[in-house]
Protein backbone atom coordinates (compact mmCIF):
# COMPACT_ATOMS: atom_id res chain seq x y z
CA UNK A 1 0.00 0.00 0.00
CA UNK A 2 2.73 2.21 0.80
CA UNK A 3 4.69 1.84 -2.82
CA UNK A 4 1.14 2.50 -4.94
CA UNK A 5 0.61 5.86 -2.60
CA UNK A 6 3.75 6.87 -3.25
CA UNK A 7 3.25 6.04 -7.10
CA UNK A 8 0.32 8.03 -7.01
CA UNK A 9 2.16 11.16 -5.58
CA UNK A 10 4.64 10.46 -7.98
CA UNK A 11 2.35 11.26 -10.96
CA UNK A 12 0.43 13.55 -9.44
CA UNK A 13 3.80 16.19 -8.72
CA UNK A 14 4.25 15.87 -12.43
CA UNK A 15 1.82 18.41 -13.68
CA UNK A 16 2.90 21.69 -13.33
CA UNK A 17 0.66 24.83 -12.89
CA UNK A 18 1.07 27.45 -15.72
CA UNK A 19 -1.97 29.35 -15.58
CA UNK A 20 -5.08 30.18 -12.93
CA UNK A 21 -7.43 33.31 -13.78
CA UNK A 22 -11.44 34.07 -14.43
CA UNK A 23 -11.77 30.81 -12.79
CA UNK A 24 -9.68 28.50 -14.98
CA UNK A 25 -6.68 26.89 -13.99
CA UNK A 26 -4.24 25.08 -16.70
CA UNK A 27 -1.77 22.42 -15.62
CA UNK A 28 0.51 21.11 -17.93
CA UNK A 29 3.65 17.99 -17.84
CA UNK A 30 6.10 16.59 -19.96
CA UNK A 31 5.06 13.51 -21.88
CA UNK A 32 8.10 10.81 -22.70
CA UNK A 33 9.08 10.45 -26.69
CA UNK A 34 7.43 13.47 -27.46
CA UNK A 35 8.59 17.80 -27.84
CA UNK A 36 4.71 18.53 -26.84
CA UNK A 37 3.72 19.28 -23.66
CA UNK A 38 0.35 17.34 -22.06
CA UNK A 39 -2.33 19.82 -20.36
CA UNK A 40 -5.38 19.59 -18.40
CA UNK A 41 -7.66 22.84 -18.21
CA UNK A 42 -10.63 22.90 -15.26
CA UNK A 43 -13.39 24.87 -14.53
CA UNK A 44 -16.61 25.05 -13.18
CA UNK A 45 -19.67 26.04 -14.72
CA UNK A 46 -23.01 27.08 -14.29
CA UNK A 47 -24.61 24.47 -16.09
CA UNK A 48 -25.69 20.98 -15.97
CA UNK A 49 -23.57 17.80 -17.81
CA UNK A 50 -26.37 17.51 -20.08
CA UNK A 51 -25.66 20.73 -21.58
CA UNK A 52 -22.00 20.34 -21.90
CA UNK A 53 -22.17 16.93 -23.45
CA UNK A 54 -25.26 18.68 -26.12
CA UNK A 55 -22.09 21.61 -26.83
CA UNK A 56 -19.87 18.84 -27.66
CA UNK A 57 -22.04 17.25 -29.79
CA UNK A 58 -22.99 20.17 -32.15
CA UNK A 59 -19.72 20.11 -33.64
CA UNK A 60 -20.70 22.76 -36.35
CA UNK A 61 -20.44 25.04 -33.73
CA UNK A 62 -17.02 23.94 -32.58
CA UNK A 63 -15.48 27.32 -33.94
CA UNK A 64 -17.86 29.44 -31.17
CA UNK A 65 -16.23 28.19 -28.41
CA UNK A 66 -12.83 25.44 -29.51
CA UNK A 67 -9.86 28.10 -29.30
CA UNK A 68 -8.24 27.99 -32.97
CA UNK A 69 -11.26 25.75 -34.42
CA UNK A 70 -12.48 27.35 -37.58
CA UNK A 71 -14.82 24.10 -38.87
CA UNK A 72 -16.59 21.33 -37.39
CA UNK A 73 -18.76 18.63 -38.59
CA UNK A 74 -20.06 15.24 -37.93
CA UNK A 75 -18.82 12.47 -40.24
CA UNK A 76 -20.54 9.42 -38.62
CA UNK A 77 -22.91 8.76 -35.81
CA UNK A 78 -21.95 5.07 -35.35
CA UNK A 79 -24.40 4.85 -32.01
CA UNK A 80 -25.18 7.98 -29.71
CA UNK A 81 -22.58 6.98 -27.84
CA UNK A 82 -19.46 6.68 -30.41
CA UNK A 83 -19.29 9.48 -33.65
CA UNK A 84 -16.58 10.57 -35.97
CA UNK A 85 -15.96 14.21 -36.54
CA UNK A 86 -14.06 16.49 -38.86
CA UNK A 87 -12.17 19.77 -37.63
CA UNK A 88 -10.19 22.27 -39.10
CA UNK A 89 -7.50 24.37 -36.92
CA UNK A 90 -6.57 27.95 -37.98
CA UNK A 91 -2.93 28.05 -36.48
CA UNK A 92 -0.58 31.47 -35.94
CA UNK A 93 0.97 32.73 -39.30
CA UNK A 94 3.56 31.54 -40.29
CA UNK A 95 2.05 27.90 -39.32
CA UNK A 96 0.31 25.95 -41.61
CA UNK A 97 -3.48 25.31 -40.90
CA UNK A 98 -4.00 21.40 -39.11
CA UNK A 99 -6.99 18.98 -39.70
CA UNK A 100 -8.06 15.86 -37.60
CA UNK A 101 -10.66 13.13 -37.85
CA UNK A 102 -11.39 12.10 -33.95
CA UNK A 103 -13.21 9.29 -32.62
CA UNK A 104 -15.13 9.97 -29.83
CA UNK A 105 -16.81 8.06 -27.47
CA UNK A 106 -18.93 9.06 -24.58
CA UNK A 107 -19.96 6.82 -21.38
CA UNK A 108 -22.31 8.21 -18.83
CA UNK A 109 -21.55 7.12 -14.90
CA UNK A 110 -22.91 8.13 -11.16
CA UNK A 111 -19.93 11.21 -10.88
CA UNK A 112 -21.22 12.58 -14.20
CA UNK A 113 -20.24 11.85 -18.36
CA UNK A 114 -16.59 11.39 -20.13
CA UNK A 115 -15.95 11.87 -23.43
CA UNK A 116 -12.56 10.30 -25.05
CA UNK A 117 -11.54 11.25 -28.35
CA UNK A 118 -8.88 9.85 -30.72
CA UNK A 119 -7.31 10.53 -33.55
CA UNK A 120 -8.97 8.56 -36.82
CA UNK A 121 -7.14 10.17 -40.00
CA UNK A 122 -7.96 7.00 -42.48
CA UNK A 123 -11.27 7.08 -41.85
CA UNK A 124 -11.93 8.80 -44.84
CA UNK A 125 -9.39 7.06 -47.27
CA UNK A 126 -11.64 4.36 -48.45
CA UNK A 127 -15.10 6.03 -47.47
CA UNK A 128 -17.31 7.27 -49.75
CA UNK A 129 -19.90 8.79 -47.91
CA UNK A 130 -21.04 11.86 -48.90
CA UNK A 131 -19.25 14.04 -45.87
CA UNK A 132 -16.41 12.69 -46.08
CA UNK A 133 -15.43 14.75 -50.04
CA UNK A 134 -15.04 17.67 -47.10
CA UNK A 135 -12.44 15.38 -46.13
CA UNK A 136 -10.88 14.47 -48.95
CA UNK A 137 -11.17 17.86 -50.40
CA UNK A 138 -9.29 19.81 -47.72
CA UNK A 139 -5.55 19.52 -48.68
CA UNK A 140 -4.17 20.40 -44.62
CA UNK A 141 -1.54 18.76 -42.53
CA UNK A 142 -3.28 16.26 -40.86
CA UNK A 143 -2.33 16.38 -36.58
CA UNK A 144 -0.86 13.55 -36.37
CA UNK A 145 -2.18 12.48 -32.82
CA UNK A 146 -4.72 13.83 -30.41
CA UNK A 147 -5.75 11.73 -27.98
CA UNK A 148 -7.66 13.16 -24.15
CA UNK A 149 -10.64 13.22 -22.72
CA UNK A 150 -13.55 15.55 -21.01
CA UNK A 151 -14.81 14.29 -17.82
CA UNK A 152 -17.88 16.52 -16.09
CA UNK A 153 -18.62 15.70 -12.56
CA UNK A 154 -21.95 17.26 -11.04
CA UNK A 155 -21.70 19.98 -8.31
CA UNK A 156 -25.12 20.24 -8.16
CA UNK A 157 -28.41 20.24 -10.14
CA UNK A 158 -27.11 23.45 -12.33
CA UNK A 159 -23.41 23.67 -11.87
CA UNK A 160 -20.65 21.28 -13.11
CA UNK A 161 -16.78 20.99 -12.66
CA UNK A 162 -15.17 20.41 -16.44
CA UNK A 163 -11.79 18.96 -16.53
CA UNK A 164 -9.77 18.53 -20.04
CA UNK A 165 -7.20 16.74 -20.62
CA UNK A 166 -5.08 16.46 -24.35
CA UNK A 167 -2.11 15.61 -25.74
CA UNK A 168 -1.31 16.41 -29.59
CA UNK A 169 1.69 16.00 -32.05
CA UNK A 170 0.35 18.62 -34.69
CA UNK A 171 2.33 16.66 -37.82
CA UNK A 172 4.67 18.74 -40.44
CA UNK A 173 7.09 21.20 -39.10
CA UNK A 174 6.11 23.56 -36.35
CA UNK A 175 8.36 25.39 -33.71
CA UNK A 176 7.87 23.46 -30.20
CA UNK A 177 7.67 26.68 -28.64
CA UNK A 178 4.65 27.63 -30.23
CA UNK A 179 2.90 24.19 -29.25
CA UNK A 180 3.79 24.57 -26.05
CA UNK A 181 2.31 28.00 -25.61
CA UNK A 182 -1.05 26.55 -27.66
CA UNK A 183 -0.73 24.41 -24.80
CA UNK A 184 -1.69 27.09 -22.81
CA UNK A 185 -4.45 29.07 -24.86
CA UNK A 186 -5.97 26.80 -26.20
CA UNK A 187 -7.55 25.13 -23.11
CA UNK A 188 -7.72 28.52 -21.28
CA UNK A 189 -9.55 30.16 -23.82
CA UNK A 190 -11.74 27.15 -24.66
CA UNK A 191 -12.88 26.72 -21.31
CA UNK A 192 -13.24 30.83 -20.78
CA UNK A 193 -15.09 30.46 -23.59
CA UNK A 194 -17.68 27.81 -22.47
CA UNK A 195 -18.49 29.47 -19.17
CA UNK A 196 -20.25 32.06 -21.63
CA UNK A 197 -21.73 29.24 -24.02
CA UNK A 198 -23.51 27.09 -21.56
CA UNK A 199 -25.76 29.80 -21.39
CA UNK A 200 -26.99 29.73 -24.45
CA UNK A 201 -30.75 28.56 -24.35
CA UNK A 202 -30.54 25.94 -26.85
CA UNK A 203 -28.24 23.85 -24.65
CA UNK A 204 -29.44 25.39 -21.28
CA UNK A 205 -32.42 22.82 -20.25
CA UNK A 206 -30.18 19.43 -22.26
CA UNK A 207 -31.20 16.34 -20.64
CA UNK A 208 -29.85 12.54 -21.50
CA UNK A 209 -33.44 12.03 -22.99
CA UNK A 210 -33.61 15.29 -25.65
CA UNK A 211 -30.09 14.79 -26.52
CA UNK A 212 -30.84 10.94 -27.42
CA UNK A 213 -34.04 12.42 -29.31
CA UNK A 214 -31.97 15.19 -30.70
CA UNK A 215 -29.04 12.26 -32.33
CA UNK A 216 -31.73 10.37 -33.34
CA UNK A 217 -33.17 12.97 -35.27
CA UNK A 218 -29.80 14.54 -36.92
CA UNK A 219 -29.10 10.54 -37.54
CA UNK A 220 -32.32 9.98 -39.71
CA UNK A 221 -31.50 13.64 -41.36
CA UNK A 222 -27.92 12.02 -43.04
CA UNK A 223 -28.80 8.32 -43.17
Amino acid sequence: MMMFTLFILCEADEWSLVKEKNGVTVHTREVNGSDFLEFRGETVVEASVGTLVAILYDTSNAPAWLHECSFGMTLEEAVFEENYIFQIYDLPFPVSDRQVILHSRLSWTQEGARLETQEANTYCDNNQASRCKRVTETDLIDIERSRGHYIFTPLSEKKTKVLWQQHVEPGGSIPTWLVNLLVVDIPFNTLLQLQTLVKDEKYRDMTEVKLRDMWSKQYQTYH
